[in-house]
């Protein structure tokens, strides 16, 4: 297949052998002239879709990692299409960002362990940052993600991230008026007043991205803990996430007819900085109550350098960095608590391929 870029006119050739990926609804090659682009092709290009991408591409968003080169946002540069004398928008062309996994690939233990042992909480915290500065950035322009959750936000092993999926955000055209929505989401990121809601039929607020924000830095700072995981003291099976989040069932808060408990196997919650531990009550708590209460990306970014800032090696481990105001290393306690399966192995550790063998 040969595409034709919009604006400049530039033809490329399109085969399978540059076929990064296909889903529900495109497949992503990348340019084979330019592999610093690749094409998003539509299965079944609508007017809407077209209509959403220009929009998009007039008003980009400001990358906060321009400088260093890297795209925090995969955003859409061009539109492209066939070629030929009646030509027919296919997709559009974006920046390619390799070498990167998703977020869930980093704070689950277990495959970070495998992938990079010595992504350690610095890296968590950084992490966690750059997020934050993304998501401000697509706020600051006036967008909402509305599907932020664990897969379309990709990790490098330097900390950097990349917004992915950026076609599906909510878009307002400020040229027409129009309001394109964002249409899907994930309940276990949902905010409470959006469950069991039409996506298509809603307008959403910088206030839902906020609560999804929250859910992605506990769980990256907490060893992939969701912050509605805990252990129930109900009766029967336990709800599932979308009806704990419904009712605001955080199980660290101090409501005393909430019915979970954190999780004995989770990493504690006061090991946060104190000013995060602060944030995520806002945001779980707080925002349960009136959804504006939820920190927004800048109060996380600012918060998260300041708990950054605020780490300390371990003595007996320097890949153990916890919070000054501990008295104790809550990462050696957590491998005790653990059978000898230390979440932050130590260089030698990784050097001789012990963190990679089964638990005492």
């Amino acid at each position: 297949m040969r595409i034709r870029r919009a604006s400049t006119g530039e033809t490329h050739d399109l085969n399978a052998a540059k076929l990064l990926g296909a889903g529900g609804e495109a497949k992503v090659y990348q340019l084979a002239e330019n592999p610093g682009w690749v094409a998003k092709i539509w299965h079944k290009p609508t007017p809407e879709r077209v209509a959403k991408a220009g929009a998009m591409i007039r008003n980009p968003p400001a990358d906060p990692t321009a400088s260093m080169r890297h795209s925090s946002i995969a955003w859409p540069i061009d539109l492209v299409s066939t070629v030929g004398s009646t030509p027919r928008v296919l997709g559009f062309v974006m920046p390619y960002v390799g070498g990167m996994s998703p977020a869930f690939m980093f704070f689950n233990p277990k495959t970070r362990r495998e992938k990079c042992p010595l992504f350690n909480s610095f890296y968590l915290h950084r992490t966690a940052r750059n997020l934050a500065c993304a998501v401000r950035a697509v706020h600051d322009k006036g967008y909402v993600v509305g599907d932020l959750n664990e897969s379309n936000v990709l990790v490098a092993e330097t900390a950097l991230v990349t917004l992915v999926d950026t076609d599906s955000f909510q878009v307002w055209d400020g040229e027409t008026g129009e309001m394109y929505r964002c249409k899907v989401g994930k309940p276990e990121y949902t905010a409470a007043e959006m469950q069991g809601k039409p996506f298509a039929k809603m307008d959403r607020t910088t206030d839902q991205d906020a609560f999804a924000l929250g859910v992605l830095v506990f769980q990256l700072l907490m060893e992939g803990t969701h912050p509605f995981a805990g252990r129930y003291r109900g009766r029967g099976e336990p709800p599932p996430y979308d009806l704990r989040i419904s009712a605001g069932h955080f199980p660290y808060s101090n409501d005393p007819k909430n019915p979970f408990e954190p999780n004995p196997i989770a990493p504690p919650f006061t090991g946060l900085h104190p000013t995060l531990q602060q944030l995520f009550m806002r945001c779980f708590v707080d925002g349960h109550i009136n959804p504006s209460y939820r920190p927004d990306a800048r109060s996380w970014q600012w918060v998260l350098e300041e708990a950054e800032l605020s780490l300390i090696p371990c003595w007996i481990n320097d890949q153990h960095l916890h919070g000054g105001h501990l008295g104790e290393c809550p990462w050696c306690e957590r491998t005790r608590l653990l059978a000898g399966r230390d979440p932050f192995p130590s260089k030698d550790a990784v050097q001789k391929g012990d963190h990679l063998k089964p638990a005492a």
